[in-house]
Protein backbone atom coordinates (compact mmCIF):
# COMPACT_ATOMS: atom_id res chain seq x y z
CA UNK A 1 0.00 0.00 0.00
CA UNK A 2 1.04 3.63 -0.59
CA UNK A 3 0.88 6.64 0.91
CA UNK A 4 -0.36 8.86 -1.83
CA UNK A 5 -2.95 6.31 -2.94
CA UNK A 6 -6.49 4.95 -1.14
CA UNK A 7 -5.95 1.83 1.34
CA UNK A 8 -8.55 -0.50 1.96
CA UNK A 9 -7.96 0.23 5.58
CA UNK A 10 -9.40 4.09 3.88
CA UNK A 11 -12.18 2.28 2.04
CA UNK A 12 -13.74 0.21 4.83
CA UNK A 13 -13.50 3.06 7.18
CA UNK A 14 -15.62 5.40 4.56
CA UNK A 15 -18.04 1.99 4.21
CA UNK A 16 -18.16 2.32 8.71
CA UNK A 17 -19.37 5.89 7.93
CA UNK A 18 -16.24 7.40 8.47
CA UNK A 19 -15.44 10.03 12.00
CA UNK A 20 -19.27 9.53 12.13
CA UNK A 21 -19.45 5.81 12.37
CA UNK A 22 -18.43 3.63 15.22
CA UNK A 23 -14.87 3.76 15.45
CA UNK A 24 -14.44 7.94 15.29
CA UNK A 25 -11.81 10.19 13.64
CA UNK A 26 -8.48 8.66 13.16
CA UNK A 27 -6.09 9.19 15.95
CA UNK A 28 -3.06 8.09 13.53
CA UNK A 29 -1.66 7.08 10.36
CA UNK A 30 -1.60 3.82 8.80
CA UNK A 31 1.11 1.85 10.00
CA UNK A 32 2.72 -1.45 8.04
CA UNK A 33 5.51 -3.89 8.79
CA UNK A 34 3.27 -5.90 10.90
CA UNK A 35 3.49 -10.13 11.13
CA UNK A 36 2.01 -11.25 7.82
CA UNK A 37 2.58 -8.18 6.13
CA UNK A 38 -0.43 -6.04 7.82
CA UNK A 39 -1.18 -2.98 8.61
CA UNK A 40 -3.30 -1.16 10.98
CA UNK A 41 -4.67 2.27 12.31
CA UNK A 42 -5.86 3.42 14.99
CA UNK A 43 -9.25 5.70 15.99
CA UNK A 44 -10.99 7.34 18.58
CA UNK A 45 -12.86 3.97 19.37
CA UNK A 46 -10.99 1.33 17.76
CA UNK A 47 -8.57 0.22 15.20
CA UNK A 48 -8.57 -1.44 11.33
CA UNK A 49 -6.62 -3.86 10.56
CA UNK A 50 -5.38 -5.18 6.93
CA UNK A 51 -3.51 -8.36 5.86
CA UNK A 52 -3.47 -9.92 2.19
CA UNK A 53 -5.27 -12.77 3.39
CA UNK A 54 -7.85 -11.25 5.68
CA UNK A 55 -8.31 -7.73 4.36
CA UNK A 56 -9.13 -5.05 6.41
CA UNK A 57 -11.57 -5.48 9.40
CA UNK A 58 -12.58 -3.52 12.00
CA UNK A 59 -12.20 -3.90 15.85
CA UNK A 60 -13.76 -2.20 18.48
CA UNK A 61 -15.65 -2.03 21.98
CA UNK A 62 -16.03 -5.29 24.23
CA UNK A 63 -14.58 -7.55 21.59
CA UNK A 64 -11.64 -5.54 20.46
CA UNK A 65 -10.28 -4.65 23.52
CA UNK A 66 -10.89 -8.24 24.45
CA UNK A 67 -8.44 -9.02 21.34
CA UNK A 68 -6.46 -6.75 22.77
CA UNK A 69 -5.58 -7.91 26.23
CA UNK A 70 -4.85 -11.49 24.34
CA UNK A 71 -1.82 -9.86 22.74
CA UNK A 72 -3.67 -7.96 19.04
CA UNK A 73 -2.48 -10.12 15.85
CA UNK A 74 0.71 -11.88 17.86
CA UNK A 75 -1.50 -13.80 19.67
CA UNK A 76 -3.43 -16.70 19.69
CA UNK A 77 -6.34 -15.35 17.93
CA UNK A 78 -4.79 -14.14 15.11
CA UNK A 79 -5.80 -11.10 12.84
CA UNK A 80 -9.93 -10.46 12.67
CA UNK A 81 -11.11 -12.53 9.57
CA UNK A 82 -14.23 -11.09 9.35
CA UNK A 83 -16.18 -7.68 10.57
CA UNK A 84 -18.41 -7.94 13.99
CA UNK A 85 -21.89 -9.30 13.98
CA UNK A 86 -24.59 -8.52 16.12
CA UNK A 87 -28.15 -9.76 16.35
CA UNK A 88 -27.26 -13.51 18.89
CA UNK A 89 -29.71 -14.77 21.26
CA UNK A 90 -29.23 -12.64 24.53
CA UNK A 91 -28.40 -9.24 22.42
CA UNK A 92 -24.77 -10.72 21.92
CA UNK A 93 -22.70 -10.24 19.19
CA UNK A 94 -19.33 -12.26 17.51
CA UNK A 95 -16.50 -11.44 15.61
CA UNK A 96 -14.15 -14.11 13.46
CA UNK A 97 -10.61 -14.08 14.12
CA UNK A 98 -7.99 -16.36 11.85
CA UNK A 99 -7.69 -18.76 15.53
CA UNK A 100 -10.88 -18.52 16.31
CA UNK A 101 -13.93 -15.90 17.51
CA UNK A 102 -14.85 -13.79 20.26
CA UNK A 103 -18.18 -13.54 21.43
CA UNK A 104 -19.58 -10.88 23.82
CA UNK A 105 -23.50 -10.84 25.57
CA UNK A 106 -23.82 -8.03 28.35
CA UNK A 107 -24.08 -10.88 30.62
CA UNK A 108 -20.88 -12.92 29.91
CA UNK A 109 -18.88 -9.74 28.57
CA UNK A 110 -16.57 -10.79 25.85
CA UNK A 111 -15.05 -14.51 25.69
CA UNK A 112 -12.98 -15.98 22.82
CA UNK A 113 -13.14 -19.43 21.77
CA UNK A 114 -10.20 -21.42 19.81
CA UNK A 115 -10.37 -23.52 16.77
CA UNK A 116 -10.38 -27.01 18.45
CA UNK A 117 -12.17 -29.95 20.30
CA UNK A 118 -13.58 -27.96 22.55
CA UNK A 119 -15.23 -25.22 20.63
CA UNK A 120 -16.41 -27.83 18.20
CA UNK A 121 -18.33 -29.80 21.10
CA UNK A 122 -19.80 -26.22 21.92
CA UNK A 123 -20.64 -25.84 18.26
CA UNK A 124 -22.31 -29.21 18.00
CA UNK A 125 -24.53 -27.97 20.96
CA UNK A 126 -25.85 -25.05 19.25
CA UNK A 127 -23.32 -22.39 20.38
CA UNK A 128 -24.82 -19.48 21.92
CA UNK A 129 -28.47 -20.97 21.30
CA UNK A 130 -28.17 -24.15 23.12
CA UNK A 131 -27.81 -25.49 26.78
CA UNK A 132 -24.32 -24.18 27.31
CA UNK A 133 -25.07 -20.68 26.44
CA UNK A 134 -22.34 -18.21 26.16
CA UNK A 135 -18.76 -18.87 27.15
CA UNK A 136 -17.86 -17.15 30.64
CA UNK A 137 -14.08 -17.13 30.88
CA UNK A 138 -11.53 -18.40 28.17
CA UNK A 139 -10.32 -22.07 27.90
CA UNK A 140 -7.94 -23.41 30.04
CA UNK A 141 -5.37 -25.94 29.57
CA UNK A 142 -2.09 -27.64 31.34
CA UNK A 143 -4.83 -29.85 33.53
CA UNK A 144 -4.18 -33.48 34.29
CA UNK A 145 -3.36 -35.86 31.46
CA UNK A 146 -2.72 -32.52 28.98
CA UNK A 147 -6.28 -31.58 28.74
CA UNK A 148 -8.20 -28.39 28.64
CA UNK A 149 -11.71 -26.56 29.66
CA UNK A 150 -13.63 -23.89 29.13
CA UNK A 151 -16.46 -22.71 31.18
CA UNK A 152 -19.95 -21.17 29.40
CA UNK A 153 -23.25 -20.15 31.05
CA UNK A 154 -24.74 -23.38 31.19
CA UNK A 155 -21.47 -25.76 32.24
CA UNK A 156 -18.30 -26.59 30.77
CA UNK A 157 -16.41 -28.71 28.18
CA UNK A 158 -13.56 -30.90 28.84
CA UNK A 159 -11.05 -32.13 26.95
CA UNK A 160 -7.96 -34.27 27.08
CA UNK A 161 -6.39 -36.50 24.64
CA UNK A 162 -6.78 -39.92 24.37
CA UNK A 163 -10.68 -38.99 25.97
CA UNK A 164 -12.40 -36.29 23.68
CA UNK A 165 -14.77 -33.03 24.34
CA UNK A 166 -17.65 -33.83 26.61
CA UNK A 167 -20.28 -30.75 28.25
CA UNK A 168 -20.72 -31.22 31.84
CA UNK A 169 -23.96 -29.31 33.85
CA UNK A 170 -26.39 -29.10 35.98
CA UNK A 171 -26.16 -31.30 39.60
CA UNK A 172 -24.18 -33.89 37.59
CA UNK A 173 -21.33 -31.14 36.39
CA UNK A 174 -21.69 -29.79 40.33
CA UNK A 175 -21.30 -33.42 42.29
CA UNK A 176 -18.40 -33.58 40.22
CA UNK A 177 -16.94 -30.53 41.05
CA UNK A 178 -17.50 -31.50 44.26
CA UNK A 179 -15.63 -35.44 43.91
CA UNK A 180 -12.25 -33.15 42.52
CA UNK A 181 -13.01 -32.96 38.65
CA UNK A 182 -10.89 -34.48 36.63
CA UNK A 183 -8.13 -34.66 38.96
CA UNK A 184 -10.70 -37.22 41.28
CA UNK A 185 -11.24 -40.45 40.97
CA UNK A 186 -13.96 -40.41 38.31
CA UNK A 187 -10.98 -38.47 36.04
CA UNK A 188 -12.54 -36.98 32.34
CA UNK A 189 -16.49 -37.67 31.24
CA UNK A 190 -16.06 -39.99 28.55
CA UNK A 191 -19.82 -39.95 27.19
CA UNK A 192 -22.54 -36.79 27.08
CA UNK A 193 -25.37 -36.54 29.42
CA UNK A 194 -28.06 -39.01 28.31
CA UNK A 195 -31.62 -38.62 29.56
CA UNK A 196 -33.43 -41.81 28.74
CA UNK A 197 -36.90 -40.81 29.17
CA UNK A 198 -37.50 -42.68 33.13
CA UNK A 199 -36.99 -39.02 34.72
CA UNK A 200 -33.25 -39.94 35.63
CA UNK A 201 -29.85 -38.86 33.59
CA UNK A 202 -26.50 -40.10 33.51
CA UNK A 203 -22.88 -39.44 32.73
CA UNK A 204 -19.96 -41.67 32.40
CA UNK A 205 -16.65 -41.00 33.48
CA UNK A 206 -13.33 -42.43 33.40
CA UNK A 207 -13.75 -44.08 36.65
CA UNK A 208 -17.34 -44.33 36.96
CA UNK A 209 -20.83 -42.91 36.81
CA UNK A 210 -22.81 -40.53 37.91
CA UNK A 211 -26.86 -40.44 37.73
CA UNK A 212 -29.62 -37.85 38.77
CA UNK A 213 -32.97 -38.49 39.43
CA UNK A 214 -35.20 -35.89 40.98
CA UNK A 215 -35.95 -37.55 44.14
CA UNK A 216 -32.57 -38.81 44.94
CA UNK A 217 -30.78 -36.34 43.79
CA UNK A 218 -27.31 -37.23 42.03
CA UNK A 219 -25.08 -41.14 42.96
CA UNK A 220 -22.21 -42.29 42.39
CA UNK A 221 -20.68 -45.82 40.83
CA UNK A 222 -17.21 -46.21 40.32
CA UNK A 223 -16.13 -48.78 38.47
CA UNK A 224 -14.38 -51.76 40.10
CA UNK A 225 -11.05 -52.68 39.58
CA UNK A 226 -10.58 -55.23 37.11
CA UNK A 227 -8.73 -58.51 37.01
CA UNK A 228 -5.34 -57.10 36.63
CA UNK A 229 -6.35 -54.21 38.97
CA UNK A 230 -7.46 -56.05 42.52
CA UNK A 231 -6.37 -54.26 45.10
CA UNK A 232 -4.81 -56.96 46.96
CA UNK A 233 -3.73 -55.73 50.87
CA UNK A 234 -4.22 -56.20 54.65
CA UNK A 235 -8.26 -55.97 54.20
CA UNK A 236 -8.24 -57.46 50.77
CA UNK A 237 -6.79 -61.01 50.31
CA UNK A 238 -7.20 -63.47 47.43
CA UNK A 239 -9.80 -65.26 46.48
CA UNK A 240 -9.35 -68.09 46.90
CA UNK A 241 -6.85 -67.94 49.49
CA UNK A 242 -4.57 -70.39 48.07
CA UNK A 243 -4.52 -68.48 44.43
CA UNK A 244 -2.35 -69.53 41.80
CA UNK A 245 -2.84 -68.04 38.40
CA UNK A 246 -2.44 -70.13 35.21
CA UNK A 247 -1.38 -68.24 33.00
CA UNK A 248 2.53 -67.74 34.11
CA UNK A 249 5.75 -67.43 32.29
CA UNK A 250 8.96 -67.46 33.02
CA UNK A 251 10.94 -64.09 33.47
CA UNK A 252 14.45 -64.15 34.53
CA UNK A 253 13.81 -67.17 36.76
CA UNK A 254 10.66 -66.41 38.25
CA UNK A 255 7.30 -66.64 37.16
CA UNK A 256 5.06 -63.43 36.29
CA UNK A 257 1.41 -63.89 34.73
CA UNK A 258 1.86 -63.19 30.71
CA UNK A 259 0.31 -60.12 30.17
CA UNK A 260 2.55 -58.59 33.22
CA UNK A 261 5.45 -60.45 31.90
CA UNK A 262 5.02 -58.94 28.21
CA UNK A 263 4.66 -55.64 29.90
CA UNK A 264 8.23 -56.19 32.20
CA UNK A 265 10.11 -57.24 28.98
CA UNK A 266 9.65 -53.78 27.43
CA UNK A 267 10.24 -52.46 30.43
CA UNK A 268 13.64 -54.35 31.05
CA UNK A 269 14.52 -53.43 27.03
CA UNK A 270 13.65 -49.74 27.59
CA UNK A 271 15.88 -49.91 30.75
CA UNK A 272 18.85 -51.39 28.77
CA UNK A 273 18.26 -48.40 25.49
CA UNK A 274 18.65 -46.05 28.20
CA UNK A 275 21.88 -47.57 29.95
CA UNK A 276 20.10 -49.06 32.71
CA UNK A 277 20.66 -52.69 33.89
CA UNK A 278 17.92 -54.19 35.77
CA UNK A 279 17.42 -57.71 37.04
CA UNK A 280 14.61 -59.69 38.89
CA UNK A 281 14.43 -60.36 42.29
CA UNK A 282 11.55 -62.07 43.15
CA UNK A 283 8.08 -62.49 41.11
CA UNK A 284 5.09 -65.15 41.13
CA UNK A 285 5.09 -66.61 45.06
CA UNK A 286 2.62 -69.43 46.13
CA UNK A 287 0.62 -69.34 49.25
CA UNK A 288 2.88 -72.30 51.14
CA UNK A 289 6.49 -70.16 49.78
CA UNK A 290 4.89 -66.83 51.27
CA UNK A 291 3.85 -68.65 54.46
CA UNK A 292 7.34 -69.92 54.88
CA UNK A 293 8.77 -66.14 54.02
CA UNK A 294 6.40 -64.71 56.47
CA UNK A 295 6.91 -66.90 59.65
CA UNK A 296 10.75 -66.18 58.59
CA UNK A 297 10.23 -62.89 59.10
CA UNK A 298 8.05 -63.05 61.83
CA UNK A 299 10.76 -65.30 63.49
CA UNK A 300 13.69 -62.96 62.77
CA UNK A 301 12.05 -59.68 63.31
CA UNK A 302 8.53 -60.15 65.65
CA UNK A 303 5.36 -60.17 64.38
CA UNK A 304 4.79 -56.25 64.09
CA UNK A 305 7.79 -55.56 61.96
CA UNK A 306 7.12 -59.12 60.05
CA UNK A 307 3.35 -57.39 58.95
CA UNK A 308 5.00 -53.76 57.95
CA UNK A 309 7.65 -55.78 55.61
CA UNK A 310 5.88 -59.20 54.57
CA UNK A 311 2.51 -60.27 53.71
CA UNK A 312 0.83 -62.74 55.04
CA UNK A 313 -0.24 -65.93 53.06
CA UNK A 314 -3.17 -64.82 50.66
CA UNK A 315 -2.33 -61.64 51.11
CA UNK A 316 0.49 -60.94 49.09
CA UNK A 317 0.90 -59.53 46.01
CA UNK A 318 3.38 -61.57 44.71
CA UNK A 319 0.96 -64.47 45.02
CA UNK A 320 -1.20 -62.67 41.99
CA UNK A 321 1.84 -63.16 39.47
CA UNK A 322 1.35 -59.35 38.79
CA UNK A 323 4.19 -58.31 41.57
CA UNK A 324 8.26 -58.48 40.73
CA UNK A 325 10.19 -57.05 42.58
CA UNK A 326 13.37 -55.64 40.84
CA UNK A 327 17.61 -55.23 41.52
CA UNK A 328 20.58 -54.15 40.11
CA UNK A 329 22.84 -56.29 39.04
CA UNK A 330 25.59 -56.95 41.74
CA UNK A 331 22.74 -56.46 44.70
CA UNK A 332 23.74 -52.57 45.12
CA UNK A 333 20.73 -51.82 47.87
CA UNK A 334 19.20 -55.15 47.19
CA UNK A 335 15.23 -55.02 48.88
CA UNK A 336 16.66 -51.44 50.47
CA UNK A 337 15.21 -48.22 50.27
CA UNK A 338 18.49 -46.93 49.13
CA UNK A 339 17.63 -48.73 46.32
CA UNK A 340 15.35 -45.83 45.10
CA UNK A 341 18.98 -43.53 44.30
CA UNK A 342 20.13 -46.53 42.09
CA UNK A 343 20.21 -45.95 38.13
CA UNK A 344 17.54 -48.83 38.33
CA UNK A 345 15.40 -47.30 40.68
CA UNK A 346 15.42 -43.59 39.37
CA UNK A 347 14.19 -45.60 35.77
CA UNK A 348 11.48 -47.35 37.16
CA UNK A 349 10.30 -44.16 38.90
CA UNK A 350 10.89 -42.43 36.41
CA UNK A 351 9.19 -44.76 33.35
CA UNK A 352 7.28 -47.73 34.98
CA UNK A 353 3.95 -46.13 34.68
CA UNK A 354 4.38 -45.90 30.95
CA UNK A 355 4.73 -49.56 30.74
CA UNK A 356 1.70 -50.33 32.87
CA UNK A 357 3.24 -50.67 36.65
CA UNK A 358 3.05 -48.43 39.54
CA UNK A 359 5.15 -48.61 42.40
CA UNK A 360 2.80 -50.37 44.76
CA UNK A 361 4.44 -49.11 48.35
CA UNK A 362 5.20 -45.69 47.98
CA UNK A 363 7.41 -43.37 50.77
CA UNK A 364 5.02 -42.14 53.07
CA UNK A 365 2.08 -44.25 52.38
CA UNK A 366 2.57 -46.85 54.98
CA UNK A 367 -1.12 -45.85 56.63
CA UNK A 368 -3.21 -46.87 53.15
CA UNK A 369 -0.76 -49.46 51.51
CA UNK A 370 -0.05 -51.45 55.11
CA UNK A 371 3.69 -51.80 54.29
CA UNK A 372 6.97 -49.73 54.70
CA UNK A 373 8.24 -47.72 51.26
CA UNK A 374 9.82 -50.55 48.79
CA UNK A 375 11.12 -48.43 45.79
CA UNK A 376 11.59 -52.35 44.00
CA UNK A 377 8.20 -53.78 44.05
CA UNK A 378 6.60 -52.76 41.23
CA UNK A 379 3.02 -54.18 40.06
CA UNK A 380 0.85 -54.58 37.02
CA UNK A 381 -2.34 -52.74 36.86
CA UNK A 382 -2.32 -52.23 32.80
CA UNK A 383 -0.73 -49.00 31.16
CA UNK A 384 -4.13 -47.31 31.20
CA UNK A 385 -4.40 -47.14 34.81
CA UNK A 386 -1.27 -46.63 35.36
CA UNK A 387 -0.62 -43.63 32.99
CA UNK A 388 -3.70 -42.58 34.47
CA UNK A 389 -2.58 -42.57 38.03
CA UNK A 390 0.75 -40.85 37.25
CA UNK A 391 -1.24 -38.03 35.26
CA UNK A 392 -3.65 -37.78 38.34
CA UNK A 393 -0.88 -37.66 41.02
CA UNK A 394 -2.57 -40.93 42.78
CA UNK A 395 -0.04 -42.80 44.55
CA UNK A 396 -1.69 -45.73 45.45
CA UNK A 397 -4.40 -48.31 44.37
CA UNK A 398 -6.33 -47.85 47.13
CA UNK A 399 -7.23 -44.12 46.69
CA UNK A 400 -7.58 -44.65 43.08
CA UNK A 401 -10.32 -47.30 43.79
CA UNK A 402 -11.66 -45.15 46.77
CA UNK A 403 -11.00 -47.91 49.34
CA UNK A 404 -10.51 -47.39 52.67
CA UNK A 405 -6.72 -47.36 54.07
CA UNK A 406 -5.29 -50.63 55.20
CA UNK A 407 -2.77 -50.32 57.71
CA UNK A 408 -3.50 -53.40 59.63
CA UNK A 409 -5.26 -57.21 59.09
Amino acid sequence: MTADAATPIQDKYQMLGGAAGPLGAAVGPERCGLAGDGCYQDFQWGQIHWTPGTGARATWGAVGAAWQQQGWEQGGLGYPASDEVCGLVRSGCYQTFQGGQIHWSPASGAQQTHWGAIRNRWAVGGFESGPLGYPVAAERCRLVADGCYQAFQGGQIHWAPGVGAYATGGSIDYVWGTLGWENGRLGYPVTEEVCPGDGGCSQRFQGGTLTWYPAAGVTVSYNPPGEYQRVINKRNPLSPIDYTPTDMVDVGGHPLRYRAALAFWQFVDAAKASGVATTVVSGFRSYSSQASLYESYVAMYGQEVADSISARPGYSEHQSGLAVDIGNPGGVCGLQECFASTAAGQFAAAHAHEFGFVIRYPAGMSYWTGYAYEPWHLRYVGRVVAMDMHNRGIRTLEQYYGYPPAPGY
